[in-house]
């Protein structure tokens, strides 16, 4: 029979052992948590704190929690893609190189290592979007809406920046994983997608391309043939060049040193180094305190490199240059898909652009529509009604020529004096007549023409480019962006012509508002049907670009930057 130490021995020790397996358990589990914690954030690149309770099998992670902004532009770092991102959650932002700033720190207390998320980093929203803008991401249209209009409830994975291929989202609403109520953000890049580089323009850039026959003439301010011009801008590019070139080397040495022969043979030899014309033209977009659109500065190009020497923009910052340039040049930009969505057209130009405000009766009496192109518009004019009177007239003459014949000389003499005197009478009213009857008829014409059926910009821009290539300005393939191009360099230059199609721009504006062209604004157009031809062009642009979808797209991000000036990127 078992006694009491038998129990204890059979049944005792190993019901004790039982007992204390979970703790044998939870030591080893939080041994193992420990090192695969510490493992994954040395895989990661990631520096933390870490300790542990083997006894309770909680494991606590200190890691920091960054502020972030984007290098650099000219960093090499800023294009290329970080070497060790963090695959663990949270860690999305980690795919690029950034700026970073520890602002805390952040406990995680685990039980296991799958639990291990890297803190959400925070950015000024407009930054991001800026560098994403610059690698070559696209703002999602429909995202930015949703974004604008829900807020905070925007639900989870809506996209709000494309690939630069439109097939894949770049950045999306992400969890708010310990975002305390901001925006949180999730990031995603590949390799392949990078297709800039530090040549490219950043957002709010525009390069025009300056033609040849005007590349010469870039600098000069136009009236000069391009050789010509040439010649005259790379001698006054020289002159400068020497000119600072001999103020360098004399800054700060002795009168002496500066009349050294050595120190003339050598600015002398500066002299003779080649400026090139310039081919293109950059400059940058702005807003004005008052938040008008504006040129904030600009500078000549050759292959795309920057030149010493820039334009004067003095005369682009007076009406009206300064209300049709910065639109134009915008417009321009946006008809490119260049990364200018954080810049808006002004309202006004919506409502002109998409209003048909052309009549087409006035394209027609400007020359640049036949009238078989456009509707019925005008009253017919019957050429044989005057032609009928030519002939009653001739009959008339006739019969008054037969009774003088039946008459006796003295009689007939008389009567053909009469006659003659008559006839001379006659041609003297009917030419006023007729006369009248002309300015009749074209006073009605003008009328009818102004209350003629309205068309849409892209029609009188269509005229308006056969028109300039009819007269040699324009190549026949040419369409509104190489016309308005040409056009933005010539106001550049400062050229009257150029700077004319501004006043056109207003004249039209003044019509629309109005409700109708008037005597005056025609007698303006056909004197410079050249300013109305390119004016047509502008407009043509701009219903082309206030039509697309994307025409809202810079209004929602600029309200969705104003509303959330920081977010949570992870």
């Amino acid at each position: 029979m078992a006694n009491a130490s038998d129990i204890i021995t059979y049944i005792g020790v190993p019901l004790a052992v039982i007992g204390v397996l979970p703790i044998f358990y939870t030591f080893l589990n939080s041994y193992f948590t420990i090192r695969n914690i510490t493992r994954c954030l040395q895989r990661n690149g990631l520096e933390a704190i870490t300790r542990g309770s083997l006894m309770s099998g909680v494991v606590e992670v200190s890691l920091p929690r960054f502020s972030i902004t984007p290098l650099d532009r000219d960093d090499p770092d800023y294009w290329a893609p970080n070497s060790k991102p963090s695959m663990l959650r949270g860690g999305t932002w980690t795919c690029f190189n950034w700026n970073t700033l520890i602002t805390g720190t952040r406990l995680y207390r685990l039980q296991y290592s799958d639990d291990l998320q890297v803190p959400q980093a925070e950015i000024d929203f407009g930054e991001l979007l800026g560098f994403l803008l610059d690698r070559g991401a696209v703002p999602d249209v429909k995202g930015l809406h949703f974004l604008k209009v829900s807020g905070l409830w925007t639900p989870t994975g809506t996209s709000l920046m494309l690939s630069p291929d439109e097939g894949s989202s770049v950045l999306r609403v992400s969890v708010p994983n310990d975002s305390d109520g901001v925006l949180s953000l999730a990031l995603r890049w590949e390799e392949n997608w990078d297709n800039r580089e530090p040549t490219s323009l950043p957002p709010s850039w525009m390069r025009l391309t300056i033609p040849e026959s005007l590349s010469g003439a870039a600098s000069s301010g136009g009236g000069l043939p391009s050789d010509e011009a040439a010649s005259v801008e790379d001698k006054s590019l020289l002159e400068q060049t020497s000119m600072a070139s001999t103020d360098g080397k004399a800054f700060g040495k002795s009168s002496m040193e500066k009349e050294q022969p050595g120190a003339r043979e050598k600015s002398s030899h500066s002299t003779s180094s080649y400026i090139p014309t310039p081919t293109s033209l950059r400059f940058r977009l702005g807003y004005l305190p008052s938040g008008d659109l504006t040129i904030s500065t600009a500078a000549w190009e050759v292959s795309h490199a920057p030149l010493d020497s820039s334009p004067s923009l003095n005369h682009l910052r007076s009406n009206p240059a300064s209300t049709w340039f910065p639109a134009i040049a915008l417009a321009l930009g946006l008809s490119k898909s260049l990364p200018l969505y954080t810049y808006t057209l002004a309202p006004f130009l919506h409502g002109l652009a998409m209003k048909d405000t052309i009549p087409c009766g006035v394209l027609v009496l400007l020359g640049l529509l036949k009238e078989h192109e456009a509707p019925d518009w005008a009253t017919k004019y019957d050429p044989a009604e005057e032609g009928q009177r030519m002939h009653n007239t001739f009959l008339a003459k006739q019969r008054a020529i037969a009774a003088e014949r039946m008459m006796t000389g003295e009689q007939a003499r008389m009567a053909r004096i009469a006659r003659e005197t008559e006839d001379l009478h006659r041609i003297g009213e009917e030419f006023r007549a007729r006369m009248a009857r002309q300015r009749e008829r074209e006073e009605r014409r003008e009328r009818e023409a102004f209350a003629s059926g309205r068309l849409e910009a892209r029609i009188a821009a269509d005229a308006g480019l056969r028109w300039l290539a009819g007269q040699n300005l324009l190549r026949s393939a040419a369409g509104t962006q190489e016309a308005v191009e040409g056009l933005l360099i010539g106001m550049v230059k400062g050229e009257e012509v150029a700077m004319g199609v501004c006043r056109v721009l207003e004249r039209w504006r003044e019509w629309s508002d109005r409700g109708g062209m008037n005597t005056e604004d025609l007698a303006t157009f056909k004197k410079d049907t050249l300013g109305f031809c390119y004016a047509a062009c502008v407009m043509g642009l701009l219903r082309d670009v206030c039509a697309k979808e994307e025409s809202s797209v810079a209004v929602d991000m600029q309200e969705v930057i104003r509303f959330w000036k920081k977010v949570r990127l992870g």
